[in-house]
């Protein structure tokens, strides 16, 4: 029942009421807190500077749908309770997780706060939201009990004579209940004040809730709120009639100082989400009270699930887009794979066809050197190159000839001198040898590109490889090409998902419990 009540109660609040409400949990830290109690004290400006800033939170919502509002509210206390999140798109999906919110922040409360944890033993026949509302409730009246003993006797009797008033509207048997628990004879407005001199305005005002209900708190605030100036408030908005008069009291810093600082622990060394967790009790409060005490008229929830819908949606659309993009990366990287997978084989290929081009030109230089060049009609450049390959065999046979004459001769500075001699003929020998085989390759060349019948087939097989590479060196350029443009598209598609999964990450954390829809348990 609680969860249902909480449910009704969230989506009856709006307006201002609300606004005030989310402003004071969700737009609300210590640091303004502390520092609007510090000007509030040493500066000599009019009104409480906590009071501007929630006024000024509030203008900051600007045009801002009640129903917008009331989404976020709902899952800022889910966050900040760390609930898990359903879909919402169903009222008995928004209602058991307003039972979860009553749970545990009647759970946490009662750890919090020793006086509320001893309040509830004495409160068996009551609910968790009740017994939360309740206590909330009697601290601020409690606030209260200090100074009506400062009110001119005159302003003492008008207030316990419209306590009196509303006691008295009450059927007749809930005013002999009323009677009985505060031990009375009868329902005169001496007797009601002084009652209320004696017990405290919390005592009276709690044992006429519990006899007459909930509804006694608007009379109650509102009755607080025409005596705001006596008891030293400045409500936001000058807002002192009806239900927000309620929340305007709770938002006072005259009662939310000491409501805060009432647990087990001191607010300034906690961080801004436990002072928002301290604040859930007020706030669920706030959210319920109203309902609570009047009810409303016309309750609907489908603003509520559609602009929860419309949250839930765009995260699915975004989670559908970047599915594709994940698809397409993959498709992309797979393409760059083959591609290069490509280029490595036909590189291989190439590699192949290279080597049996010089299998060949290395048979067509053995030939050459055990041919007769005299008769061969392959070119004039042929022709050329073989008498200059002549001329290097002939120096060659020149240098070794005249290295072993040389050797022959006797004595030990001629051995000396023949050595050196012979170290340096050497060394020509070898150049002439590397310039002779360099001509040979020339002219293997030269048999390459002639249409000669000499070594007709290794020519043939050699143009034919030569075909095939200038083949594949297209087919890897191509191969480059396309690589290169899916590596591009790829950049492309990682940019957006970056820019996808960055866009989804905000939107779940600005909506708490989203992520937890595509999770799984």
């Amino acid at each position: 029942m609680d969860g249902i009540i909480f449910a009704n109660g969230l989506v009856s609040i709006k307006g201002t009421d609300l606004k005030m409400v989310y402003g004071l949990l969700c737009r609300t830290n210590i640091g303004h807190l502390l520092s609007s109690k510090a000007k509030d004290l040493f500066t000599k400006e009019d009104g409480d500077h906590f009071t501007k800033h929630l006024e000024e939170e509030v203008r900051n919502l600007g045009d801002k749908s009640d129903h917008e509002i009331q989404v976020e509210l709902f899952l800022e206390i889910t966050r900040l309770l760390k609930l898990r999140g359903t879909k919402y798109t169903l009222l008995k999906e928004i209602e058991d997780q307003c039972t979860n919110i009553v749970y545990e922040v009647y759970q946490q409360y009662k750890k919090q706060d020793k006086q509320f944890r001893a309040f509830t033993e004495k409160q068996a026949g009551s609910t968790m939201l009740q017994q939360v509302v309740q206590f909330q409730m009697s601290k601020v009246f409690s606030e209260l009990d200090s100074s009506f003993h400062d009110f001119p006797i005159q302003d003492q009797t008008q207030f316990a004579s419209q306590v009196n008033e509303y006691i008295q509207s009450l059927p007749e048997e809930k005013q002999v209940k009323i009677k009985e628990k505060l031990g009375i004879n009868d329902l005169s407005d001496e007797m009601v004040h002084k009652t209320i001199a004696t017990s405290g305005t919390s005592i009276v005002f709690a044992v006429i809730v519990e006899v007459s209900g909930f509804a006694f708190y608007t009379t109650a605030t509102s009755l607080v709120a025409s005596f705001a100036g006596l008891f030293g408030l400045t409500l936001p908005f000058g807002f002192y009639t009806g239900l927000t008069s309620t929340v305007a009291i709770i938002a006072n810093p005259l009662f939310l100082v000491p409501m805060l600082l009432g647990g087990g622990y001191l607010l300034v060394n906690h961080q801004n989400n436990s002072l928002k967790s301290k604040l859930l009790p007020i706030i669920i409060m706030q959210i319920a009270l109203p309902y609570m005490s009047s009810g409303a008229d016309d309750i609907s929830f489908d603003e509520f699930i559609q602009e929860w819908e419309s949250r839930y949606q765009k995260d699915v659309a975004w989670r559908k887009e970047l599915a594709e993009i994940v698809a397409e990366q993959k498709m992309t990287r797979e393409q760059i794979t083959d591609r290069e997978n490509r280029i490595k084989e036909i590189k291989r290929t190439i590699y192949i066809e290279e080597s049996l081009i010089d299998s060949e030109k290395q048979k067509i230089k053995s030939a050459l050197k055990r041919t007769d060049f005299t008769g061969l009609d392959i070119s004039s450049t042929f022709e050329n190159h073989a008498l200059q390959y002549r001329d290097n065999l002939d120096e060659i046979f020149s240098l070794k000839s005249g290295k072993k004459v040389n050797g022959t001769s006797t004595g030990f500075f001629q051995h000396i001198g023949n050595t050196v001699s012979n170290f340096s003929t050497s060394l020509d020998i070898k150049n002439k040898e590397s310039e002779a085989e360099e001509m040979l390759s020339v002219m293997a060349d030269d048999v390459l590109l002639s249409k000669s019948r000499f070594m007709q087939s290794e020519r043939e097989k050699t143009q034919l490889s030569r075909m095939k590479i200038r083949e594949l060196a297209g087919e890897k350029g191509a191969a480059q090409k396309e690589k290169k443009e899916f590596e591009t598209a790829l950049s492309r598609l990682n940019n957006e998902h970056n820019s996808f999964t960055q866009k989804i990450k905000t939107l779940e954390k600005e909506n708490h419990g989203l992520a937890d829809l595509f999770t799984r348990i």
